[in-house]
Order: C-alpha cells, then sequence, then structure tokens
C-alpha cells in the first residue's frame, strides 16, 4: 500500500496534538493524531486504493481522497466501520445540484446536516432515541466530526476567508443524526428518497441548527400538532421566507399522533406546505426580501394584496421529514432545522457501500 500523506514526526502524543493546531489541521477542538498505522487500518477496511477521487471540495478545491478521508476519519475518533458513511456524504456534498461552495462560503449559519437511514443505523450503535443531535454517541459525534474536517482541511472552510457566515452553529463542529427505524411509522427515509428498504443511505442537508418546537403532540389532535409545527416554520427571520429546503425531526410522539390521525408523511407535507404561510402585508417588514428580492416570493403570492399569503415551504419536495429523538412528555419536543434559503441547492442521498466480507 502506497500512502501519499506527508509524515510529520512528532516526539510524543502531547506535541502532535499542539502541531495540529499550529498547522490548521484542526478547526478548534483537539484531534488523534493520525499515524500511518490507524490511516492504514482503515484503508485495509476499506479495500480500496488510496489514490481514488472522491470529488473535489470547495471553496478551495482539494482533492479528497481515500487516503485523505481516512486520515480526517482517524482524526474524529472514527472506527473504520464508520468511514462508508462518510464516504457517501462527501459523495453527496460534491455533486453540483448540492451547491458546497455556496454552503462553505454564504453568510448564512448554514452546516450540512448528515441523516443516516437503513439496516446499519443499528449496527453501527447510531442514538435515535433521547439526545439524538446532543452528545453519548460515538457514531454520530466522530461521523459528523470527520464531514467537518474534511471540508475544513481539504476544502478549506476557515472562518473569515473564505467562510463568511455571520454566527454559524455548532454543528460546524458535528451534526449527524440517524432515523429511528422502530417508531417511524411511514415509510422509511431511504425508501422515500428512492432507495431499497435493505440499504442503508445518508441524506445530506444545509440547514441551521435544530429550533424546539413543543407541538403538544401527547395533548391535542394531529390538527393542532400540524398547525403548531407550520407556525414554527413560517417565522420572519427565517431565510425560509425565500423558499430553500428544511429539514424537520418528528419525535416519535408526534410522528405517532400524526399517523394516528390518518396522515401519511406526504399528506403531512402538503398540510405543512398549506399552513406555513404569512400574509404579504406581514412579509413586507422583511423589506430585504419584499423591496430588494421580490421575485423570492412574488410569483406564490400577489405583491399588491396585503391579505395574500405567502407560502414558506415551496413544494413539498423542499421538507425532509425524519424520526429521532425520545418519547418525551406529553409537548413532544420535536426540531426544524430551517434550510438557508437557497433556490438552487437540495438535499440529496447516497447509498453507503461496505466492503464485501
Amino acid at each position: 500500500m502506497q500512502l501519499a500523506a506527508k509524515i510529520v514526526e512528532a516526539a510524543d502524543l502531547e506535541t502532535a496534538a499542539e502541531l495540529c493546531f499550529e498547522n490548521k489541521w484542526t478547526d478548534g477542538l483537539p484531534v488523534i493524531p493520525p499515524t500511518r498505522g490507524a490511516v492504514e487500518r482503515i484503508i485495509h477496511y476499506l479495500k480500496r486504493d488510496p489514490a481514488e477521487v472522491i470529488g473535489v471540495i470547495q471553496p478551495r478545491d482539494g482533492v479528497a481522497t481515500i487516503e485523505t478521508i481516512a486520515i480526517n476519519c482517524v482524526m474524529a475518533g472514527c472506527k473504520p466501520e464508520y468511514v462508508p458513511v462518510v464516504i457517501a456524504a462527501i459523495e453527496a456534498m460534491v455533486d453540483e445540484s448540492f451547491n458546497l461552495n455556496g454552503v462553505q462560503t454564504t453568510t448564512h449559519g448554514c452546516a450540512p446536516l448528515a441523516i443516516v437511514s437503513g439496516p446499519a443505523v443499528k449496527r453501527l450503535g447510531f442514538n435515535t432515541k433521547e439526545c439524538a443531535f446532543g452528545h453519548g454517541c460515538r457514531a454520530s459525534a466522530t461521523i459528523g466530526r470527520a464531514i467537518r474536517l474534511v471540508l475544513w482541511n481539504v476544502g478549506g472552510g476557515f472562518p473569515g476567508e473564505p467562510c463568511k457566515t455571520t454566527q454559524g452553529h455548532p454543528g460546524y463542529y458535528s451534526f449527524c443524526i440517524a432515523e429511528d427505524a422502530d417508531n417511524n411509522p411511514w415509510e422509511p427515509l431511504q425508501v422515500e428518497r428512492g432507495f431499497n428498504a435493505d440499504d442503508t443511505v445518508v441524506t445530506i442537508a444545509a440547514v441551521e441548527g435544530p429550533r424546539l418546537i413543543g407541538n403538544g403532540a401527547g395533548y391535542g389532535p394531529a390538527e393542532d400538532v400540524l398547525y403548531v409545527l407550520a407556525d414554527s416554520i413560517a417565522t420572519l427571520g427565517s431565510p425560509q421566507i425565500s423558499g430553500g429546503d428544511m429539514v424537520l425531526v418528528l419525535a416519535p410522539m408526534a410522528a405517532k399522533n400524526l399517523s394516528d390521525g390518518g396522515y401519511s408523511k406526504l399528506e403531512v407535507k402538503e398540510e405543512l406546505v398549506r399552513l406555513a404561510t404569512r400574509p404579504v402585508g406581514e412579509v413586507k417588514h422583511r423589506r430585504s426580501i419584499a423591496e430588494i428580492h421580490p421575485a423570492h416570493w412574488n410569483k406564490f403570492a400577489d405583491a399588491k394584496d396585503d391579505d395574500a399569503r405567502v407560502p414558506f415551504i415551496r413544494g413539498v419536495e423542499r421538507l425532509v421529514i425524519t424520526v429521532a429523538g425520545g418519547w418525551g412528555s406529553g409537548s413532544a419536543f420535536s426540531s426544524l432545522c430551517p434550510g438557508w434559503g437557497a433556490r438552487r441547492a437540495k438535499p440529496l442521498s447516497r447509498r453507503v457501500e461496505f466492503p464485501s466480507a
């Protein structure tokens, strides 16, 4: 096996960690020094050529190879069996329709969220229950971290230049969840997105950090839950006013409430498209949209009619819904991850290809 990466020697672990900081190989958190042996173990597991090119990472147009991805996965703390998920995520992000250059350089605070669905979720040990977005799960933490380190080290997504995000959010360190197949009352996310039920798939969407929604699913009818969800989407400060995609992570109780109320996932989306609106007269208070960029919403509502409704979801295909999190109390907290309002970018999904035994 021939590795191309430059070898840097360090006297001890502490020195190696400091070298990573000094050379800007990490985004502010300590990393595991990527020793030759650790990188070789991942490549041996993958059974792939280390020089194989997966894609070009914008904005600095760095080349992501199997070797460079493996290096960043070691730094993030990934087990070898996690790495195919990272590779699939990179394959999705380098597709032109994801608009990675925009995601990496926008002033908006979006970060790529990886949503893993399919049989490997349990095998890899993802947490799909309480604290699904949070701490305590090696699979989601290190896979999300590896994706970010690739964007950092290969793509050069550094704050200020070229990354212009005004504030960012904690998902810039790690942003990965998995769908709860046991509590999802509808078809799996990977099936909805065109794959087979026995495929493990990663779906990548550039979104804000999760916003909790207390949707009251334990107390009220499905129609009330939909109303509250829609009201949480249609806020004037949200970039969704421009269009773009978003991710809605329903708590199991909320998903059950809606399903028991007779709603399919498609019908949930259709109702949210219908309900998540604001009057033109209110939207005009968002002057940057109403006056500078009226084309963002003008074709969906009569700009001269203050009572006309401006939709915040421009079609069911613009809304990704998955199920994860704890059962919770009657409030059944769900999470909304608004997108960055980019109409020329969309979430993408890729099948995770695990090596044969």
